[in-house]
Parts: C-alpha cells; structure tokens; sequence
C-alpha cells in the first residue's frame, strides 16, 4: 500500500498529491491519505466520489485515513483543484450542546421529557444540526436505556454527527454503556464549536 502524507498542507495541495498518487499508482495496490484537516479530508472524499474511486474512512484523534482500493479511472482531464473549498463558518450551520440531560430548571422529571421532545422534534425540522454534542450529565441522553436513543439514531442517519466527550464518560465511569455516538475530546468539541455558524446551548 502506498501512503502520502498531506498533514499541515492547505487546499489544493491535498487534492493534487491525491490525483497524482492515483496516477501514478498500479491498479492492484492501495492507496492511504493522511489528512489532519476536517475540510481537506471531505474534498478529498468529493473528489474521489464523483470521479467513481471508493474509499474508506477511520481516524484517530484529530488525523483522518482515506483508503482507496479500486482507483481504474482516468483522471487525466480532472482539475482536483476545483474541489478546493475553504474552511470557514457557514452561516446556516449551526451545533446542539448538550450540557446536561434536562431542559430548563426546576422539576427533573419535567426537564427529562422536554429533553426528549426537543429530539423527536428536531429530526422533523427541514435543517438539522451539522452536529450535537453532549457534555457533562448531558452524556446521559446517549447511554444504554435512555429513552433519547430513538430519535439520536434517526438523526444520525440523516447525517448529524454525534460527539461525545470522552473525559465525562470516564469521570461518570460510563464508557461502556455507551448507546450512540463518538468518543472526542475537548479539542475536537471546541473546535466544531468555534467553526459553526451558530452554537444552541441546552
């Protein structure tokens, strides 16, 4: 398997050493593309995806693996650099932050079903969150038996990312009744907040 390491490199310089590896590799060995950079890594993805090359994909922290297997097209008249796109906040893209697992103050029981609510309806809305974040006592929403699973899993097939922050599963001692979700950390967390358009705290 060939790798290239494009880490610390900005748009397009991920997209042309891609395109070049793909060309200059045989058509029976494999191809790994270390990105550092959430953008880069989803150009390259669209890249890849529109020109039929499958991959895969798995990280670790904050660095992405792309592999592609099956890569017998012709790229020749492909411009990689018209994937480029710009890490910047949009402005319709906005993150949920779930700080605890009840909304409002006061009755607990009350604060719980609201909770739920505001899940079932959220996945009926026309824009979802890019992403939802849970934190502290919030983690509780996406462990065995909470009642939240159901619409958690229905939004996470449409596509919302759900992040959940390690450090509180290990200070709560509840890594392994983990229902729903990805493990990250706070690096991750504040930096999905800092890059959104707009940040709901619950």
């Amino acid at each position: 398997m060939k790798t290239i390491d494009v880490k610390g490199l900005k748009c397009p310089l991920p997209l042309i050493e891609t395109k070049k590896a793909l060309k200059q590799l045989p058509n029976d060995e494999a191809l790994k593309v270390i990105i550092d950079n959430e953008i880069s890594k989803n150009n390259v993805i669209r890249f890849l995806k529109d020109n039929g090359i499958e991959s895969e994909i798995s990280r670790n922290g904050n660095v992405f693996e792309v592999i592609v297997n099956q890569h017998n097209v012709d790229l020749e008249n492909v411009e990689a650099e018209n994937y480029c796109t710009i890490d910047l906040p949009e402005k319709d893209n906005y993150i949920i932050v779930f700080g605890k697992d009840r909304l409002g103050e006061g009755s607990d029981d009350l604060g719980f079903v609201l909770a739920g609510s505001l899940l079932n309806t959220l996945k009926e809305m026309d824009k979802l969150p890019t992403k939802i974040v849970f934190i502290n006592s919030g983690i509780n929403l996406v462990l065995k038996g909470s009642p939240t699973l159901l619409p958690l899993k229905e939004l996470e097939k449409a596509g919302v990312e759900l992040i959940v922050c390690g450090t509180c599963l290990d200070y709560f001692n509840k890594i392994e009744k983990l229902a729903i979700g990805r493990i990250s950390d706070m690096y991750e967390i504040l930096e999905s907040m800092t890059k959104a358009g707009k940040v709901i705290n619950i």
